[in-house]
């Protein structure tokens, strides 16, 4: 599966579920798969890069209210990983 794929599964789980609790279980497990399958830090950072990207380019005309406060739990908490990452490095 591409990144760009990993993403998009991503989004569609975060789309459907209830609060912002379990959109981090979805992000933070994403994360851990990766680790599992033994992906490199760089392409966990690249996710998360593309991750963001894509949460950044959602617009609220196009969802739900409560999908869009889902969404913005997503990117909080993704650009949260990316500067704990970031201060890592």
């Amino acid at each position: 599966m591409t990144t760009d794929e990993y993403v998009l599964l991503i989004i569609q789980q975060i789309k459907v579920v209830k609060n912002c609790n379990q959109v981090e279980m979805i992000i933070v497990q994403s994360v851990q798969n990766m680790v599992e399958k033994k992906k490199n830090g760089f392409i966990i950072q690249r996710y998360l890069t593309k991750l963001q990207s894509v949460l950044e380019d959602l617009s609220p005309l196009n969802c739900k209210s409560d999908q869009w406060s889902l969404y913005r739990c997503a990117l909080i908490y993704v650009r949260e990983l990316l500067t704990v990452k970031h201060a890592e490095n």
